[in-house]
């Protein structure tokens, strides 16, 4: 008798295994794969929503958690149960933020969420190094020249507003100029001045990166650039460092003119 009941309650559970369909989410938003975008100009999100209800868009509503600010999107009906999430946003600083786009029913009350990491890469700048050659025992000075020019149009955008508040904020590592100064021949160049015990750099090193921020109309967007150095370890020799950077100074103007002779015609 036991055996037989067994029997049947197992049959029943097979039963409604077969009968009874899986519960499917009312609401599901896919916010996409990953993003990279450069420091001050837009991202545009786009992200596939669908409903097992029919698609209401009156009764829909949409935001993205870009991480440093939220925003309402836009929602788009394609069919009877799929639309598209829309919306668009600019990272001023460089970074990984994670933005997150909800979706509610406001007459059910459902909600869907996705998330997606948006990559944030500064604005490069054309940097110059002088001299190329930085001695570690030195207690000289080096010189960084920033064509301005270069990165003033932000990707061919048309930004002829774009300033520098305070080119003193552009620094290698911790350290931070002691001089600076503005040419604004040929488009522009910050002309920045670091004393070489202040950079943190070993034997061997490459290249030295240079990170700051430009005014825009939307705020302050990082720039960063690398400019190509040489890093020893011997005796000081700042007489030959200066010749370096007479010589290295007169090549950084001659490349500059010919970069401007080629972009003639466009403003700085």
């Amino acid at each position: 008798m036991k055996r037989d009941t067994t029997i049947r309650i197992f049959s029943l559970f097979i039963a409604l295994a077969v009968v009874v369909p899986a519960v499917q989410a009312a609401l599901v938003v896919d916010a996409g794969s990953d993003r990279t975008v450069l420091a001050g100009e837009p991202v545009t999100i786009l992200a596939a929503c669908n409903s097992t209800d029919a698609f209401d868009a009156m009764n829909l509503s949409a935001s993205v958690d870009w991480n440093t600010g939220t925003t309402e999107a836009e929602i788009v009906a394609e069919d009877e149960h799929n639309g598209t999430v829309r919306a668009t946003y600019t990272y001023l600083a460089a970074g990984t933020y994670a933005a997150t786009v909800k979706v509610e029913n406001n007459a059910t009350g459902a909600v869907a969420c996705d998330t997606l990491n948006v990559t944030v890469k500064a604005q490069t700048a054309e940097v110059k190094v002088a001299p190329k050659t930085l001695n570690q025992k030195s207690n000289g000075i080096m010189t960084i020249f920033i064509n301005v020019a270069e990165w003033l149009g932000f990707a061919g955008a048309d930004r002829t507003n774009v300033t520098v508040s305070d080119p003193a904020e552009f620094a290698i590592g911790n350290a931070t100029p002691e001089k600076v100064n503005f040419c604004a021949k040929d488009g522009g160049t910050l002309i920045l001045k670091y004393r070489r015990q202040d950079l943190d750099l070993n034997e061997g090193d490459n290249n030295l990166t240079v990170t700051g921020s430009a005014v825009t109309e939307e705020g302050n967007v990082s720039v960063a650039g690398t400019g190509t150095v040489s890093v020893i370890k011997g005796k000081n020799d700042d007489g030959h460092a200066r010749a370096a950077m007479a010589k290295n100074q007169k090549e950084f103007r001659e490349e500059q003119q010919k970069s401007n002779g080629k972009a003639n015609g466009r403003a700085p």
